[in-house]
């Protein structure tokens, strides 16, 4: 119990740092993204045991969300997708759906405030990863 608490935090203290950089350079480096992969496996693998094909479809689910940012040209950014396979790796389908429905209804939220309140158009960007980690949050919390 202890140290997947201390993974939770190790994990959300990455996936902060990640935020910190989509939101000031709208970009995260690669080597940050290995180091969240690989923390992500090594707490799969020291858990590996009943249940393995949860991470597993939690992986094909980040992997489907990697190939539609190939295809779309990175509408949806390629280290949002990576993080959402890492999340897939770390959390497991359920966990991962969880967390997709809060960052996507957040996102939902922040859109139509911005087109609200500050006339944004169709075609403005904002980053998805700060949503990603309040999904992430909300799904340890709870």
């Amino acid at each position: 119990m202890w140290e997947i608490k201390i993974c939770n935090a190790l994990f959300l203290i990455f996936q902060a740092v990640c935020s910190a950089y989509d939101i000031r350079i709208r970009a995260v480096p690669r080597w940050l993204l290995l180091c969240g992969s690989a923390l992500a496996a090594l707490t799969r693998l020291i858990g590996i045991g009943s249940g393995t094909w949860i991470y597993v479809w939690g992986a094909l689910t980040g992997s489907a969300f990697l190939i539609v940012s190939k295809c779309t040209d990175e509408a949806l950014g390629f280290a949002d997708s990576w993080m959402i396979f890492v999340l897939g790796v770390y959390m497991g389908i359920w966990k991962l759906a969880a967390a997709l429905s809060i960052a996507f209804f957040a996102a939902g939220i922040w859109s139509l405030g911005k087109v609200v309140l500050q006339n944004g158009g169709y075609k403005d960007t904002f980053p998805f990863l700060p949503f990603l980690t309040a999904g992430y949050l909300g799904v340890i919390g709870w």
